[in-house]
């Protein structure tokens, strides 16, 4: 009897292990595309969802190990894709390091809840973070206690959490939902995509960075002091974000009432797969997904104003509804408007040749829920200049940008579109300048595509590129070479060279190595590596080039050097130096002070530049680029050493073509004067041309707008070992900076 009673307590126990399917593995993860590939790392599942723990694996980014690293929805059993870089905590934006200890642990497991332990140190810091993970819960609970054990203050941190995806959409504002407010603290955020949702509630918070991926307090820690924390991590599994309020409400016990109804087209037909958004004074707070025409949403206590809509469906009517706890109401919609579909050829105004191009909506409707559709496009590979494309039907001023700002102005484009209906229009751009003509080639030398915090399909990457114009597709993700050989194959399709890079990226600075022999692959953790083994690995890669990326952003090389925080400290062995995008103007000019300081002392490290675009469809490729001169038929080989001869510019727009090359050197007679003739162009127009020399402008001449290509001429007399460069603005605030001729007296 007594084993017949222990059989059934142990069947019963199975059957609730079962029934729960919370479970934890050991080891490499099977989440499809997972990186927690180490012999310890963890993996717990509970039946809605399975996340992965870096124990031997290295983080992205060179944080510390103990974060998950992967996150995936289960369905009918199986796992999906994973969907996330990185949840984890940090001790001050980002700053995990110096750490000398990481220990994670399983510090419960029962059929009910598995807690996951991890400990490390932060300098002086002791940190403890536990991730509750419950049976059947869409949410993990995590806390953390930080105690500064050392002596001193620590002033002004930044000390939250983070949850980063791979792909999808972030919805960046956060929402103070009993408020009903868009509000700068507090709340919550979220990431998503058609078939999942991921939530980051952290309550504490009153900073919110990064597009809502980071979630911090602003705090000092006294010696002594231990200060808490709390989030909850919600995954989901679909693009619905009225999930993430019903948590609000429960977590504020928030009086609430429910809204559904059903939502059909102005043409009687179903909308099968609607989304329904709630609004306060006009800002959309958050969105529910419907099925089959049938919505049902729970929304807290308040005055609200809600609307439906569908992919490249026009919006229906807003609706003013009085929710009070308790309520139910229903609310109907038969007002939204079926697709429409654009379709716009794009041409060379001169040759009538097709021509690559990003087309952008400046007025009209724009999708909020980012898997209904984008508000740019891009030509088609495969159809040279043209875009075909599902609309709202409505009023659209369209722009339309064929290396706009380089070798073109972008042109606009009024269209108004109707249910069912296909409009088609034809864009002739007149194309004002021709670099390669001259010889000059030109590639962004910093993308990205879906890797980690990329948001781009190598097919956009491609395709973006190209409609910035250059003549060399590129592509540098951070510690991956994943998506290279995509973008060969892409590239190949259309007879452009490719250049393959990867982004060797540490927490205390980026490095950009290029370009990278076939089948390798990053194999060292920069997150414990010094600058000599990055660097090292960059060359055993096949790297012919180590560009220095965002040297003076917060985690910069050069930031990192002046802070003294460089393992193996400063070195010099990289070959280039990044100029950024307009927006980070004080960056570059630290970054030219520093570059030019180190000309000063005959160091010939020459200037390049890049967009760093991460998601193309709210950045712009080739806003930063490097020109490069090949004397005759072009080669990937050629382009490269003229990078590394300095034969080069980094421009944001402006276009520079000099009668002595940059990067020469030039030997001359004390006394004698040396003529500097440059032609200067910028389609929208010149602003100034200045002369720098040992970093100080020794000339500058002013232009009038109206002026697009002048010949300029600076005559000079160097009684020293000197240098010149030029830095071009437009008249959009744009530059190009030049690298320097290198100028040797002789008697």
């Amino acid at each position: 009897m007594r084993t017949l009673l222990l059989l059934a307590l142990c069947v019963l126990l199975s059957c609730a292990h079962e029934e729960s399917k919370l479970s934890v593995s050991i080891g490499p993860t099977s989440i499809p595309r997972g990186d927690a590939v180490g012999a310890n790392d963890i993996t717990v599942s509970n039946g809605l969802f399975a996340v992965a723990f870096a124990v031997d694996t290295a983080p992205p980014w060179g944080v510390a190990r103990g974060g998950i690293v992967d996150i995936s929805i289960i369905r009918d059993g199986k796992l999906d894709y994973d969907i996330a870089s990185l949840a984890d905590f940090m001790p001050n934006n980002w700053s995990s390091w110096p750490t000398t200890y990481q220990r994670v642990s399983i510090e419960k497991q029962t059929t009910d809840e598995v807690v996951v332990k991890t400990e490390r140190d932060w300098g002086d810091v002791e940190l403890k973070t536990l991730f509750h993970i419950k049976a059947a819960d869409s949410r993990i609970q995590i806390l953390t206690t930080m105690t500064n054990n050392g002596a001193t203050t620590l002033d002004a941190l930044l000390t939250g959490y983070v949850v980063w995806p791979d792909g999808g959409s972030l919805r960046e504002k956060a929402v103070n939902i009993s408020a009903g407010d868009d509000v700068t603290t507090g709340g919550w955020t979220a990431a998503y995509d058609e078939s999942w949702a991921l939530g980051l509630h952290a309550p504490f918070s009153d900073v919110v960075s990064q597009e809502g991926r980071d979630r911090y307090l602003a705090h000092d820690l006294a010696p002594g002091e231990t200060r808490s924390f709390e989030a909850w991590l919600q995954i989901e599994s679909d693009g619905s974000l009225a999930p993430m309020v019903q948590t609000e409400i429960e977590f504020g016990g928030l009086p609430f009432g429910r809204i559904s109804g059903q939502v059909a087209g102005d043409d009687g037909a179903v909308v099968e797969r609607p989304a329904v958004v709630v609004m306060k004074d006009g800002a959309p707070l958050f969105w529910g997904m419907g099925e089959e025409g049938r919505y049902e949403i729970d929304i807290p206590s308040g005055d609200f104003e809600i609307y439906a809509t569908a992919r490249a469906y026009g919006q229906s009517q807003s609706q003013r509804v009085s929710v009070s706890s308790g309520s139910k109401t229903t609310v109907d919609f038969d007002d939204v408007r079926p697709p429409g579909v654009v379709q716009i050829q794009v041409n060379d105004q001169q040759s009538g040749e097709p021509l690559d191009a990003r087309v952008s909506i400046k007025e009209g409707q724009k999708p909020l829920i980012g898997f209904f559709g984008k508000d740019v496009y891009f030509t088609e590979l495969n159809r040279v200049g043209e875009v075909v494309q599902s609309i709202a039907p409505g009023r659209y001023v369209f722009e339309i940008s064929a290396a706009g700002g380089f070798t073109s102005k972008p042109q606009r484009l009024e269209v108004v579109v109707e249910s069912s209906e296909t409009k088609a229009k034809v864009v002739q751009i007149p194309v004002l300048a021709t670099p390669h003509d001259e010889g000059w080639y030109n590639a962004d030398m910093h993308h990205h595509s879906d890797v980690l915090d990329g948001f781009t399909e190598a097919e956009f990457v491609m395709r973006s590129e190209l409609a910035a114009g250059v003549n060399i597709t590129f592509l540098s993700d951070h510690d991956s070479v994943i998506n290279n050989n995509e973008m060969r194959k892409l590239s190949k399709t259309r007879s452009v060279p490719f250049i393959p890079g990867t982004e060797l990226s540490p927490s205390w600075a980026h490095f950009n190595a290029y370009p990278v022999d076939d089948g390798t692959s990053v194999d060292i953790d920069t997150g414990q590596s010094s600058v000599q083994e990055i660097f090292a690995e960059a060359r055993r890669m096949g790297a012919d080039i180590i560009s220095v990326n965002h040297p003076n952003s917060e985690y910069g090389y050069f930031t990192s050097w002046r802070n003294d925080v460089v393992p193996g400290g400063y070195d010099d062995g990289f070959d280039l130096v990044e100029i950024e995008l307009s927006e980070f103007g004080e960056r570059n000019r630290k970054t030219l002070l520093r570059v030019w300081n180190m000309w000063n002392e005959g160091q010939k490290v020459y200037l390049a530049a890049g967009s760093d675009a991460h998601d193309v469809w709210t950045e712009v490729s080739g806003a930063a680029r490097s020109y490069a001169y090949v004397d005759g038929d072009f080669s990937i080989e050629k382009f490269i050493a003229a990078l590394q001869a300095g034969h080069s510019f980094a421009s944001q727009g402006p276009l520079v073509f000099p009668e002595i090359l940059f990067g020469s050197e030039v030997s001359q007679n004390i006394g004698e004067v040396l003529d500097l003739r440059y032609s200067v162009q910028a389609v929208s127009g010149l602003k100034s041309v200045k002369l720098i020399a040992q970093g100080s402008a020794l000339e500058e001449r002013e232009m009038s707008d109206e002026v697009t290509r002048v010949d300029v001429e600076f005559s000079v007399h160097p009684d020293v070992d000197t240098w010149y460069s030029l830095v071009v603005e437009d008249s959009n605030g744009k530059f190009a900076y030049t690298n320097p001729v290198w100028v040797s007296i002789t008697n």
